[in-house]
């Protein structure tokens, strides 16, 4: 098997003298048949990462490379990285960098080194053709993948059959738990909330928050509220769950996990007042920040925390704000609620969707017994699916320094490029109104300048888009 090591190139003179015999010899070290191709941008437009990976990779085939690694010029792979064929899935190698003190740098990531058959290639279509400068390109191709059923796509193991949940229009859905002494004061000492829930953006009220926005604000929609200085789960339109708590100062406590609409997500918050410390899972997993998955958790908070008289618990919408304001309504489902008057621990929030303590449960989602109203019911199969991640394979990887040009302070260090680049992947590659059967390898345009022989094993392909 004969693999074609394929690198975007410009302006990498000192890196590019690095990569080469370092690579090169790490390759041998694994007894690896190889061929580097360096696709070299020379002319005056923006730099497209996407276009000279897939001229690169046009290039290793046709000369008989039987599989690729899409590679940046920046990573160099410590011992022990194997570059083996990726025989049923694309994988991603560079899953340790030394930029991010050996931690992958985000849940989705799919960039620095990923490895790629000929047929895959063929059955994705590569990288599109169609950002420049900096961003989204990787992301885009990880989500070629996803499409082509070649991302880890796992389930809680215990799919609901004939499930009777609520489903909630955005628009004038909502419901009420019946009041309960029990609930008095609930949020003011330790306890646990889990909700099973599946949420949608409204576009049609506020669009969809990214990095780049310049005029959109983040709005919540109300899943579960305790209102006041409102307590509760919502849906965001940055496109993550959230968990806004106050104390008795009335300062703000925020937490965050990424989900995409329309999956069903098991959603536990708990909060424990011996420790002053708020903990927030996914499907029974606490939230990873260090992969970028969410905030930080568990989450210390200070002092005590605010002590609410209501004892309503509303569903779909809070009564804090106007009838017209954009996050009066909540848009998805509910298909089960649980509450605790005690902080649960990690092995019983784990194990919730298939099994639940009783003790200290004072709640339990019972739909007949809802104040419901304009509320649709319906009954069918829930699967809850886990974060959509790459196939990887653990690898250590040495990030050359250079400038960084992605997101600096909050910010694209590139501007409205990037920002152009975010919007095009959010929302239309991941909203399926983009082609990508259309737009890639397949249809890349470019001339080839000159070729430059580096070494017997490497060659630069100097191109003009």
């Amino acid at each position: 098997m004969k693999l074609g090591v394929c690198v975007p190139y410009r302006n990498r003179e000192e890196h590019l003298n690095m990569f080469v015999p370092r690579v090169g010899k790490h390759l041998k070290e694994q007894g690896i048949e190889f061929q580097m191709y360096f696709a070299h941008q020379v002319d005056d437009k923006l730099f497209n990462r996407g276009a000279t990976k897939n001229i690169a990779a046009k290039h290793a085939f046709e000369d008989g490379c039987d599989y690729i690694v899409w590679h940046d010029i920046d990573m160099i792979p410590e011992e022990g990285a194997d570059y083996s064929f990726p025989k049923d899935n694309p994988i991603h190698l560079a899953t340790r960098i030394s930029q991010m003190d050996y931690t992958l740098k985000y849940h989705e990531y799919f960039g620095g080194a990923v490895l790629f058959s000929k047929e895959q290639v063929e059955a994705t279509n590569g990288y599109s053709n169609d950002y420049w400068d900096w961003g989204m390109e990787d992301d885009d191709l990880f989500w070629r993948c996803h499409l082509e059923g070649y991302t880890d796509d796992s389930y809680l193991n215990v799919p609901f059959k004939k499930k009777k949940y609520l489903e909630f229009d955005g628009e004038k859905s909502w419901a009420m738990i019946p009041n309960n002494r029990k609930y008095k004061d609930l949020t003011s000492k330790s306890h646990t909330i889990s909700i099973l829930t599946r949420a949608y953006q409204q576009p049609n009220k506020i669009p969809v928050h990214l990095i780049g926005s310049k005029d959109t604000g983040y709005v919540e929609f109300p899943i579960l509220r305790i209102p006041g200085y409102d307590y509760g789960i919502s849906f965001n339109n940055s496109r993550a769950l959230s968990l806004q708590y106050w104390n008795s100062f009335n300062q703000h406590n925020y937490m965050w996990l990424k989900r995409y609409d329309g999956q069903w997500s098991w959603v536990t918050v708990v909060i424990d007042q011996s420790t002053n410390l708020s903990h927030f899972y996914l499907n029974g997993t606490e939230v990873d920040s260090k992969a970028g998955h969410g905030s930080e958790s568990p989450w210390k908070y200070n002092g005590k925390l605010k002590k609410y008289g209501n004892k309503k618990i509303y569903l779909g919408t809070t009564p804090s704000v106007s009838e017209h304001d954009p996050s009066k309504f909540f848009k998805g489902a509910i298909a089960d609620i649980k509450i605790w008057d005690r902080a649960l621990n990690t092995e019983e929030v784990k194990n919730i969707h298939k099994e639940y303590s009783t003790e200290g449960l004072i709640y339990k989602f019972n739909i007949d017994s809802l104040i419901k109203y304009d509320i649709k019911e319906v009954t069918d199969t829930v699967k809850v699916p886990n974060s959509i991640i790459p196939y990887r394979r653990i690898a250590r990887f040495t990030c050359l320094p250079h400038e960084d040009e992605g997101l600096v302070n909050g910010k694209w260090a590139k501007g409205e490029t990037t920002a152009k680049n975010e919007r095009r992947y959010v929302l239309e590659m991941q909203k399926g109104t983009w082609d990508y059967k259309s737009d890639g390898i397949k249809q890349v345009k470019y001339e080839l300048v000159s070729e430059e022989k580096l070494t017997p094993w490497a060659k630069i392909l100097n191109i003009k888009l």
